[in-house]
């Protein structure tokens, strides 16, 4: 982190935005520096990434360069993700987004993603849209 405490958890969805200057991108940009990302939404950023086209070493340094702190998916967080399952049947919430959202309650984080289901109540994490109307890409 630069000079201020992160703000945001980014959901791959924003960090894809980002890299593809997809739309809401710059606000993505404009929380940067107070943006921290778990390894696992790393990993399916970089997947998603690739699996649209993108040469693996290319994505890699791109991501990189976007010098985000990541913080390791470790016991601690998997155990503090233990009530957010119900979401993975309820409403198809993938490991990965429930990542996101673990990472950012364990942190007292915003999780910043494009998806606006996680608007809906029951899992206790403050949600902000980067753009607004729909799922992610």
């Amino acid at each position: 982190m630069k000079n201020e405490q992160p703000r945001y958890a980014l959901d791959s969805s924003a960090v894809i935005a980002l890299v593809r200057r997809e739309r809401g991108w710059e606000k993505v940009q404009a929380a940067l520096e107070r943006s921290v990302i778990s390894a696992v939404n790393l990993t399916e950023s970089m997947t998603k990434l690739i699996r649209q086209g993108g040469e693996p070493r290319l994505v890699e340094r791109l991501l990189k360069a976007l010098d985000l702190e990541v913080i390791p998916w470790d016991e601690e967080l998997a155990l503090a993700g233990r009530d957010l399952c119900h979401l993975a049947w309820r409403n198809g919430i993938s490991f990965a987004d429930r990542a996101c959202l673990t990472l950012a309650r364990h942190l007292n984080l915003a999780a910043m993603t494009a998806d606006s289901e996680w608007k809906k109540p029951g899992h206790g994490v403050r949600i902000s849209l980067f753009r607004e109307g729909g799922r992610k890409s």
